[in-house]
């Protein structure tokens, strides 16, 4: 966690005013005529999914050195990469800590794109799908663009998991609240 801070500390006025401007333009959508009845709230989700897409993004379609072009490794047999880390490291904190990042970094996508869609049915599964396309679209990318980065299976499994993880906390958020809410109204 502390790499990440030193390598992408730079990138946080940039989100900011990123945040701020896709604020702001979703302030003079909503204010367009014929749309005075949206609320601001419905609003969130969209930003934060944009937002943890554009971190996605950032984080893993940044050039390991910048501005030399390396070829990346490439791993198409599942659990092949993690099982080579696990034999061969004298450290477990390492893969252990591979593998957390990689689930840990597409959670938010997966809480804000489930709270995004509106329809209940196959929320779960819509999401988990979308996590598994965005996971595949930035290995691709990785394969493509020599950014010195790993084309690796074992992170599209991992990356879509977080999603799938991220869904389900959704869920739980949803179950947890709609409780309050019912012992809340209980008690008036």
């Amino acid at each position: 966690m502390i790499q990440l801070w030193r390598q992408f500390s730079w990138v946080i006025p940039i989100m900011a005013l990123v945040t701020a401007a896709l604020v702001m333009a979703v302030f003079v959508w909503k204010n367009r005529k014929g749309k005075e009845d949206a609320r601001w709230a419905d609003l969130i989700p969209v930003l934060f999914t944009l937002i943890s897409i554009g971190g996605i993004f950032l984080i893993t379609l940044s050039p390991l050195v910048p501005g030399v072009a390396l070829e990346g490794n490439t791993n198409f047999r599942p659990f092949d990469n993690l099982r080579l880390n696990l034999v061969y490291r004298t450290h477990l904190d390492i893969p252990i800590r591979n593998l957390l990042a990689n689930i840990v970094l597409f959670i938010p996508f997966g809480f804000f794109y489930s709270w995004w869609i509106r329809n209940r049915k196959w929320r779960l599964i819509k999401t988990t799908l979308a996590g598994s396309l965005l996971s595949v679209t930035v290995e691709v990318i990785q394969y493509l663009v020599p950014l010195g980065r790993s084309t690796d299976i074992d992170d599209w499994m991992t990356n879509t998991s977080g999603s799938l993880l991220g869904g389900l906390l959704f869920l739980l958020f949803i179950i947890v609240f709609k409780f309050y809410r019912r012992r809340n109204e209980n008690k008036s």
